[in-house]
């Protein structure tokens, strides 16, 4: 009978530590470093840069066609992906998702691409 009653707190815990394990970032130890030039810049410009959106001038959205406008107007914060406007918004974890509905999603090889460069130091490489 006492089983039974230790049953609910002990389903607690593992809840508790399942969520605790999901939320657990990835090791980035070995990974070959992301470049901005060769990477991050073709990411941009295939999701992101074009005209009506971040590309072709003439536009009051923000472009992130250079490294600078990536960095500022993305809201990158080096070394911290979640804590990055771009990485959130091309995951949908805050605000709209983007690039918006009518478009091609960012494939998530290009997402880890971008939270790999982000989290190594978003560097202008």
């Amino acid at each position: 009978m006492k089983m039974y009653k230790s049953f609910p707190l002990f389903t607690a815990i593992l809840v508790l530590i399942s969520i605790a394990s999901c939320t657990t970032e990835p090791d980035l130890t070995g990974v070959p470093e992301v470049s901005y030039n060769n990477d991050v810049k073709r990411i941009m410009s295939a999701n992101c840069n074009f005209e009506g959106c971040h590309g072709g001038g003439g536009h009051n959205k923000g472009s992130l066609e250079t490294y600078e406008g990536v960095i500022s107007f993305g809201g990158v914060n080096a070394g911290n992906a979640h804590g990055s406007k771009l990485y959130r918004l091309i995951t949908g974890r805050s605000g709209p998702k983007m690039p918006p509905s009518g478009y091609s999603e960012v494939s998530s090889t290009d997402i880890k691409t971008l939270y790999i460069w982000i989290e190594q130091g978003a560097k202008n490489n």
